[in-house]
C-alpha cells in the first residue's frame, strides 16, 4: 500500500523537471505538513461542537465514566439531562447573517484606466476646439452633444462630472451577475454556521462550464499552512482540501482509465455502503461509498527574463523578456509581451544596480506562482502490490491557468481558497462556540444532580406513636379532616409522642437552579448575546438604558464574527475582478449573457484588460426588499415631487434598484440638467446681448435720421434765406435800376 504520510519533497529551483511526479510528491509533503497534531486537535474540537449543537452532550467518556457512574461502574440514578444554550446562540449568529445585505463594487486601479481616461477627454477637448474654430459646425455639434463646451476648460468641467469608466460599469455588473449565479445571500447562512462551530470558513473558486463558481467547503476538509498569521491565511504556503467524491463524479469529470476506474469500484465496495463510516488520515468522518480526493495548492517558484522596457503608455516596467519565435507563436491571445529589442537601460536604483550589475540589462529573476496537483492516495487501490507512489492516481496537476494575482504586486498570487476566521492565534483557530462547551457540560451535570434529587425526594407528614392511640386508622381519618386527637403519652410527653418527618426537596436542591442560572450568565458575557440582544425580558425594574447598554455590548462582541462574513464575501468579489474577469474574456458566449453584446465589444477592445486590476469594496446594507422599497420613495419623491429625474428614468428604475443607483441617476440627471440649464441661460444671454445690440443699433439708426433730418432742415432754412436774400437784393436792384432810370430821364429834360 502507498505510504500516506510524505516527508521529502522535491526540490522547487535545483532545475528537477516540474512533471506529475513533481507534483505528486509536493501534494504529498504539503498534506502531511497540514495534517499536524494541532489540525487533529481542531478537528476534534469541531466535533464536539457540532455534538453539542446537536443536543448529544453527553458524548464525552468523562461525563459519563465519573459522573453518571461511581467507583465502581455502577449507574447511578442519574439521566442525561440537557438545555441545550449551544444551539440558540448558533441560530442567534445564522440568524442575523440571514439579513445581513452585502454590497460590492468596483474601481478600477490600472494604468490603463487612467489613460484611457485622458485618452477620452483629449477627444472632448478636440471636438470643443473643432466646434470654437467653425462655429456654425459647432453650434450643432454642442446642440448633439452635452459634452461639449465653449471653452477647453468648461469641456473639461463637464468631462470631470459626467466621466464614466465603462470597463468598471461592466465589471460591476459581472459581479451582480456572480452575486445572483453563486447565491451568495443563502451562502451566507452556512458560513455563519461554519464560523460559529469552528471557527473558519471557506469558498473555493472553480472555473468550470464556462462560468465562475464558488464551492463551500467543510471546515474538517480544509488544511493551510500553519505558520499563516493573516485572518484570510492569504499569507500560507499552501492551500488545500480533501473531499469525499463519488466513483461516478469523478470518472465523469477526470475521465480515468479503465484499471483507474475498477480499482475506485473495488475500493467503494470493499468499504461497505452508504451506512457505513470511514475515518481517513485523521479526518472527519465519511460513509463508505466516497473516494477521499486531495486538491492540494502552492506557491512555487518560476525563473524568468526580466528586463526594464516601455510599455505601450511610455511607463517604464519591469516585464518578463521573451525570444521573437514565441513572441510570434502567442500573437492574437490579447497579451501584450516583450522581446530583447524592447528592453532599455534600467532606472538607476540601488536595487536595479544589484540585479543588474554593469551594463547588463536582462536578468534571470524569480517569481512566485502557483501549481496544484489533484490526486487519490495509493492506499484506496486494492492492488496488494501496490508499494511506490506512482500507484496514487493523479487526476490532474500543473500551473494554474488562471492564477488570482495583483499585477501592480507580482510577488503574491492568491489561492483560489477564500477563508475567513474568526480567532486565530499562532496557526490555531478557535470559535465561539469553543468556551460554551464547559459551562454547558457543568450545567447539564448541575441539572442532572438535581433532577436526581428530586427524583429521590418523598412528601412531608406527621408520625405517631402507635401504642398512643387506640384506632390508628381513625386518627389518620381525623388527622386529614382537621378534627382533634387524642393520644396517650404515658407521661412522656406530646414532643416524644408525636413527631413529623420532611423529605421533599431541600431548600440546597432549590439554590441549585440559581447556579444553573448565574452559569447561563457566564455564557452569555463569553458570547455577548444576552437577553437584550434575544429581545427578551431581564425583570420589570430593568431599565431602558441598561437595556441599551446591554445590545450596545453584546453587538461590539459580536462584531468580529460578522466582519469574518464581510470579509469572505470582499475575497469572493476580489476573485470574480480579478480571476472571473479573464475566464469570461475566454468564454465571450457566457459574457454574453451576463452583461449583453456591448460588453463582450467593450472587453474585446482592451486586449489588456485581463491585466488591469480593480479594487473592490464591500458594503453591510439592509435586505433587497428593504433596499427596493426605499429606492421607489426616492424615485417617486424625485420624480413626483421634485422633478429631479425624466419619465424614461423613472421607469427604467423603479421596483429593480437601489437607493445608490438612485442616488447616481440623480446626480447624473442634475449635472445634464445644470448643464442645459447653463447653455439655456448663455444662450439667452446671448440672445439678449444681440437684442440689445439691435436695439443699440435702431437707436443709432434713428439718431442718425434725426440729425439728418435736422441737418436737412438746417440746410433748407439757410436756402430760403439765400433765396429771401436774393429777392431782396433782386428787389433792391430792380429799385436802383428804376430810380437811375427815372434820373436819366430828369437829366435829358
Amino acid at each position: 500500500m502507498a505510504s500516506i504520510d510524505q516527508t521529502f519533497a522535491p526540490s522547487r529551483v535545483d532545475g528537477t523537471a516540474k512533471d506529475k511526479f513533481y507534483h505528486l510528491q509536493r501534494a504529498k509533503y504539503f498534506v502531511t505538513s497540514g495534517y499536524n497534531t494541532g489540525h487533529y486537535d481542531w478537528l476534534k474540537r469541531i466535533a464536539i461542537n457540532k455534538d453539542f449543537y446537536q443536543n448529544k452532550q453527553w458524548s464525552l467518556k468523562e461525563d459519563v465514566d465519573t459522573f453518571l457512574s461511581d467507583d465502581t461502574g455502577n449507574v447511578l440514578n442519574r439521566i442525561k439531562f440537557t438545555v441545550n444554550t449551544i444551539r440558540p446562540t448558533v441560530e442567534q449568529y445564522r440568524g442575523n447573517a440571514i439579513i445581513l445585505n452585502i454590497s460590492a463594487a468596483a474601481k478600477n486601479l490600472s494604468r490603463s484606466s487612467v489613460n484611457r481616461r485622458e485618452k477620452i477627454l483629449s477627444e472632448q477637448l478636440l471636438k470643443s476646439r473643432t466646434a470654437g474654430e467653425f462655429p456654425n459646425v459647432g453650434g450643432v455639434m454642442r446642440e448633439n452633444d452635452v459634452s461639449i463646451g465653449e471653452t477647453d476648460d468648461q469641456t473639461q468641467a463637464i468631462f470631470e462630472n459626467l466621466y464614466v469608466d465603462k470597463f468598471t460599469e461592466e465589471i460591476n455588473d459581472l459581479l451582480n451577475y456572480s452575486k445572483r449565479i453563486n447565491k451568495f445571500a443563502k451562502k451566507q447562512l452556512g458560513i455563519a454556521q461554519k464560523l460559529a462551530l469552528s471557527g473558519l470558513a471557506v469558498e473555493q473558486l472553480v472555473l468550470h462550464g464556462g462560468h465562475a463558481r464558488f464551492e463551500s467547503i467543510q471546515s474538517e476538509d480544509f488544511i493551510w499552512d500553519k505558520d499563516a498569521r493573516e485572518f484570510d491565511l492569504s499569507d500560507s504556503e499552501f492551500q488545500g482540501t480533501l473531499r469525499p467524491m463519488d466513483v461516478p463524479s469523478i470518472l465523469e469529470r477526470w475521465q480515468l482509465s479503465e484499471d483507474s476506474a475498477i480499482a475506485l469500484e473495488a475500493y467503494v465496495s470493499n468499504n461497505g455502503n452508504s451506512t457505513t463510516t470511514v475515518h481517513y488520515y485523521k479526518t472527519r468522518p465519511y460513509t463508505g461509498n466516497k473516494v477521499p480526493v486531495h486538491t492540494m495548492y502552492w506557491k512555487d517558484v518560476d525563473r524568468k527574463r526580466y528586463g526594464w522596457v516601455k510599455d505601450r503608455f511610455g511607463y517604464d516596467c519591469l516585464e518578463p523578456i521573451i525570444s521573437e519565435k514565441e513572441k510570434k507563436a502567442k500573437e492574437g491571445d490579447g497579451k501584450y509581451r516583450y522581446t530583447d529589442a524592447d528592453v532599455i537601460d534600467p532606472p538607476d536604483t540601488a536595487k536595479n544596480r544589484e540585479l543588474f550589475p554593469g551594463d547588463k540589462k536582462i536578468a534571470n529573476l524569480y517569481c512566485d506562482v502557483l501549481r496544484y496537483c489533484v490526486y487519490i492516495p495509493g492506499e484506496v487501490l486494492t492492488d496488494k502490490d501496490a508499494q511506490k507512489s506512482e500507484n496514487d492516481i493523479v487526476l490532474e496537476f500543473g500551473m494554474d491557468e488562471y492564477q488570482d494575482t495583483n499585477y501592480q504586486d507580482l510577488s503574491n498570487v492568491k489561492f483560489p481558497f477564500k477563508v475567513a476566521v474568526w480567532g486565530y492565534v499562532d496557526g490555531e483557530v478557535f470559535s465561539p462556540v469553543d468556551d460554551l462547551i464547559n459551562p454547558q457540560r457543568f450545567m447539564n451535570r448541575m441539572l442532572s444532580l438535581t433532577e436526581s434529587r428530586f427524583n429521590s425526594s418523598g412528601g412531608s407528614n406527621i408520625i405517631i406513636d402507635e401504642d398512643a392511640v387506640e384506632d390508628a386508622a381513625q386518627t389518620y381519618t381525623d388527622i386529614k379532616e382537621g378534627k382533634p386527637i387524642t393520644v396517650s403519652t404515658r407521661g412522656k410527653g406530646i414532643p416524644n409522642t408525636v413527631g413529623s418527618y420532611d423529605a421533599t426537596p431541600t431548600r440546597g436542591s432549590y439554590e441549585m437552579f440559581q447556579v444553573v442560572n448565574e452559569v447561563k450568565e457566564f455564557m452569555q458575557s463569553v458570547t455577548g448575546i444576552n437577553e437584550g440582544l434575544r429581545g427578551e425580558s431581564t425583570g420589570q425594574d430593568q431599565l431602558v438604558g441598561v437595556t441599551k447598554l446591554m445590545i450596545q455590548r453584546g453587538t461590539l462582541m459580536q462584531e468580529p464574527f460578522y466582519n469574518a462574513v464581510t470579509d469572505i464575501f470582499l475575497q469572493m468579489y476580489d476573485a470574480i475582478a480579478s480571476v472571473g474577469k479573464k475566464y469570461y474574456i475566454d468564454n465571450k458566449k457566457e459574457l454574453a449573457i451576463i452583461a449583453g453584446d456591448e460588453a463582450v465589444r467593450i472587453f474585446t477592445l482592451s486586449q489588456d484588460l485581463r491585466n488591469e486590476d480593480f479594487l473592490t469594496f464591500v458594503e453591510r446594507e439592509n435586505s433587497d426588499e428593504a433596499l427596493k422599497n426605499t429606492a421607489n420613495q426616492l424615485l417617486q419623491t424625485f420624480y413626483l415631487e421634485m422633478g429631479l429625474i425624466d419619465e424614461t428614468t423613472f421607469s427604467n428604475l423603479y421596483d429593480r434598484s437601489t437607493p445608490t443607483k438612485v442616488m447616481m441617476e440623480v446626480r447624473k440627471f442634475v449635472k445634464i440638467k445644470k448643464e442645459n440649464e447653463k447653455r439655456s441661460q448663455e444662450a439667452q444671454a446671448q440672445q439678449e446681448q444681440q437684442m440689445m445690440q439691435q436695439e443699440q443699433e435702431m437707436i443709432q439708426a434713428e439718431e442718425a435720421k434725426q440729425a439728418q433730418l435736422l441737418s436737412d432742415d438746417r440746410e433748407f432754412s439757410l436756402a430760403s434765406k439765400a433765396v429771401d436774400h436774393e429777392n431782396t437784393m433782386d428787389q433792391i436792384s430792380q429799385k436802383s435800376f428804376a430810380n437811375n432810370q427815372k434820373s436819366t430821364e430828369l437829366n435829358k429834360q
